[in-house]
């Protein structure tokens, strides 16, 4: 078989397995719909095809990761250095906010990224108690190589998808919209949790 129709049979099957995923979330959503026709299952349904597709993006930076010797969330930590813009440090607490995960964690993954010699814990200017976590040239680098990898990933998926540039515009609108909802929701339910302790 020739490298050329090699190609095409991946992509043939690559394309009926996309097709097969779905078609899984039409059949949820008319199964729905056959059962409790008095439910507007459609904003559900399509919170299950985001959800999908999040996990594939995460599969690809998973992937990009592994190539660059990381686990993702050490990944994630580089990216925030990196657009942090220089000298590309921050102090652990804006990194675990930052990226929305505890103190323990990040603590971890500052511990293993220092060890593989991407950062360097630094003392604060302001604070000599306080330190800063600062990449070094190699975290740069592959922070760099990592953010690259991502966007080409993105865009590759972008011009299979076709969607326009105005289609991504009203869809980001959309998900702002949906977050905006859901934070102060979240932060509703946070302030009850903290009354009810009281």
């Amino acid at each position: 078989m020739s490298k050329k129709s090699a190609g095409r049979k991946a992509t043939a099957g690559r394309v009926e397995a996309a097709s097969a995923v779905a078609t899984i979330y039409d059949d949820i959503e008319s199964a729905w719909l056959a059962q409790r026709p008095d439910l507007d299952m459609a904003m559900a349904c399509t919170f299950l095809r985001l959800e999908r597709v999040n996990q594939l993006h995460d599969q690809r930076v998973q992937a990009i990761s592994k190539t660059v010797g990381l686990h993702i969330g050490d990944l994630h930590v580089l990216l925030a250095l990196r657009r942090s813009g220089k000298p590309y440090e921050l102090r652990p607490t804006d990194l675990f906010r930052a990226l929305l995960v505890t103190s323990g964690a990040m603590t971890k993954r500052v511990g293993r990224l220092q060890q593989g010699g991407f950062i360097l814990r630094v003392s604060a200017n302001d604070d000599g108690r306080s330190e800063l976590v600062r990449l070094t040239a190699k975290g740069l680098a592959t922070a760099d190589r990592g953010i690259a990898e991502i966007v080409k990933g993105v865009a590759s998926v972008t011009e299979r998808s076709g969607l326009t540039k105005a289609e991504i515009a009203t869809l980001d609108r959309c998900l702002r919209k949906l977050l905006a909802v859901n934070m102060t929701a979240d932060a509703s339910e946070a302030r009850g949790r903290r009354a009810s302790a009281s």
